[in-house]
């Protein structure tokens, strides 16, 4: 099916025939017969005939033998007569039929994600169900220090959990289906039973925290004895966001991420690592989610080579401005529109050069 199915004024009018009003203007008008109106919501049976024009409002459909429309203020009604003091070309101020999508066109290839960039497409053409792909995510927080956010008073010793909000919302943001599945002790056995138990119910399992080198954290113990392939992945050169790990088992078809603990890199660590991994498993076609633009800093910034690094950032005065941050902060976000980043051949940038950019 064409979109539009019709050809539709875009504009409060007269339908009419371009070549009828060549030349016309304020002192030197067209005069052209007066064939009534249409009405919204019907097709008009009889073509528009030389020297005629008929009254149309917007998103109305054209009759046959009309090409383009004069908009209202530039005409006005004189008995059997429309007066025309503008000239009008063909298909000016008119949408034809076909123009945005022809007959058989392909609307959406397969790996597109259905979003309000894509839905209207679909509605226009009368398409309300769509097979798609879906991935349930569970988040599994770690740590004996983290409790609940509603824990109040927060006991000495221990930290909210905050990773498990901060992916939840982010996923559900990007049309994942995630639920939060509690918090799991440092224990072995327990966040053993934990990940096993999500894999029943979940494709995709993100366990916060647990992925570092510390003896208490065993995720990467844990994600070795998993069946083939196992552990993929035991940390990556970037920062924050360095403790990452990735595992499956292929059979199950089933991805476990390991994510830091810390707010700033684990959050940096789903933008830059998780989110582009489960594009892929969907198979996007898109990758406009994780491109990066070339923006001026407005102060110098310095970097380290051999490491991909990540800033918070905010759009400022045509250009981008650092924030200062450290992997354990979780407030900063509010304030930061993205992330600049310093690859790993890039020591330091001075004010006024340009950085890669990504909005969050």
């Amino acid at each position: 099916m064409p979109y539009p199915p019709y050809t539709r004024s875009l504009r409060d009018g007269y339908a009419l025939r371009s070549a009828d009003v060549t030349g016309a203007s304020p002192t030197s008008p067209v005069y052209l017969s007066f064939r009534g109106e249409i009405p919204m919501g019907t097709f008009p049976e009889k073509p528009l005939l030389d020297g005629e024009a008929i009254a149309i409002h917007t998103g109305g459909i054209l009759p046959r033998g009309s090409d383009g429309v004069i908009m209202l203020e530039d005409t006005m009604e004189s008995g059997p007569w429309i007066e025309v003091r503008k000239a009008v070309q063909k298909g000016e101020n008119v949408i034809f039929q076909g123009e945005e999508v022809k007959e058989k066109e392909k609307i959406l290839p397969l790996g597109s994600q259905i979003s309000c960039r894509t839905i209207g497409i679909l509605a226009t053409m009368g398409i309300t169900t769509v097979p798609c792909a879906v991935l349930k995510i569970g988040i599994i927080s770690t740590g004996d220090e983290i409790v609940d956010s509603a824990i109040d008073p927060l006991p000495l010793g221990c930290i909210r959990d905050v990773n498990s909000w901060a992916l939840e919302t982010l996923l559900l943001s990007k049309g994942y289906m995630a639920q939060r599945l509690g918090i799991v002790s440092d224990q072995k056995d327990s966040l053993r039973s934990a990940l096993y138990e999500a894999f029943e119910d979940f494709d995709v399992v993100l366990v916060s925290g647990g992925s570092s080198v510390s003896v208490r954290d065993y995720c990467s113990e844990l994600f070795q004895t998993l069946p083939q392939p196992g552990l993929i992945v035991r940390g990556l050169r970037m920062s924050p966001g360095k403790p990452v790990l990735i595992a499956g088992i292929s059979d199950r078809k089933k991805l476990v991420l390991g994510l830091p603990g810390h707010p700033l890199a684990c959050m940096v660590a789903a933008r830059m690592v998780l989110l582009p991994l489960l594009g892929r498993l969907l198979g996007y076609t898109s990758t406009n989610s994780q491109s990066f633009f070339p923006v001026a800093v407005h102060t110098d910034l310095a970097g380290r080579t051999g490491i991909e690094e990540f800033y918070p950032a905010k759009i400022y005065k045509g250009g981008v401005l650092p924030l200062p941050a450290k992997s354990g902060y979780i407030g900063i976000l509010k304030e930061a529109d993205g992330l600049i980043r310093l690859d790993e051949n890039t020591e330091t940038v001075r004010q006024g050069e340009r950085v890669d950019f990504m909005p969050w």
